[in-house]
């Protein structure tokens, strides 16, 4: 995997382009379609609906996120012994989390939005998937013991709808679910001009929510912000801003 596939960067559609990203694309525009010709709705931005595409910023996404997170074994079945357990935050019923189960992850999605995770639930029963959505706030709870740690956390476009003081304390406790040597792969909107309150401005402040979860860049190298803004949001035709991804690896050995 290149420096530029695991990059954290803000958005620049080029990076579709790349051969590391590219096939993730191309696999996660095949599932999108597939769900919308059987009538499987997936949800994007917490509304659910039959769909059979998603946009290039969304698709850059989940294509980055999940190529960064779960590289080579992401392209086969679940391997010899354990499935890779993943764990989601924010994204019940989303066509990352639906993929990632197909594919033979462990997936434990955590959303505070009870309908979305009972579709996902469903959805899971019906295909037997190793896939549950559960309502439990990681804002307010801590996770039980009983989860255990995961090989990956993902979580895309959802740190911006949690407050700037909560934002570090769930980064800390994402990191604290990470197995040593596992991914936790994060987007989120950014730039001065992002329309969502708690959407995040600059290097700095991303830089300062890193620190919060003692992990290391995928990379070693900070957040890169390319400059590029664009009008990303419909709703706010005049507001021009980004999407930012970031790459992170718990050490093997934690610091003391």
């Amino acid at each position: 995997m290149s420096d530029t596939a695991q990059a954290s960067k803000t958005y620049s559609p080029a990076d579709l382009k790349h051969p590391g990203v590219a096939p993730m694309a191309r696999m996660l525009r095949r599932f999108a379609l597939a769900l919308g010709l059987e009538g499987t709705p997936f949800a994007v931005n917490g509304i659910l609906k039959r769909r059979f595409w998603v946009r290039r910023n969304k698709l850059w996404e989940y294509a980055r996120g999940l190529h960064s997170v779960l590289g080579s074994r992401f392209s086969a079945p679940a391997e010899k012994g354990a499935p890779p357990r993943v764990l989601d935050f924010g994204g019940a019923a989303t066509l990352p989390i639906f993929s990632l189960a197909a594919r033979g992850c462990e997936v434990l999605c955590l959303d505070i939005d009870s309908a979305l995770c009972a579709w996902t639930n469903e959805v899971a029963k019906r295909r037997g998937w190793k896939l549950h959505a559960s309502t439990h706030n990681l804002v307010t709870t801590p996770a039980p013991p009983a989860w255990g740690l995961f090989d990956a956390v993902i979580s895309f476009s959802v740190l911006e709808h949690i407050s700037k003081a909560d934002q570090p304390l769930v980064l800390a406790r994402l990191a604290e679910l990470l197995k040593p040597g596992g991914v936790c792969a994060l987007t989120f909107d950014f730039g001065s001009d992002a329309p969502v309150q708690d959407a995040l401005r600059d290097v700095a402040e991303v830089e300062r929510l890193v620190a919060a979860t003692r992990l290391d860049y995928l990379d070693g190298k900070p957040l890169t912000d390319t400059g590029e803004r664009f009008g990303m949001d419909r709703r706010h035709p005049d507001r021009k801003f980004t999407f930012a991804s970031v790459f992170l690896r718990k050490p093997e050995k934690m610091p003391a």
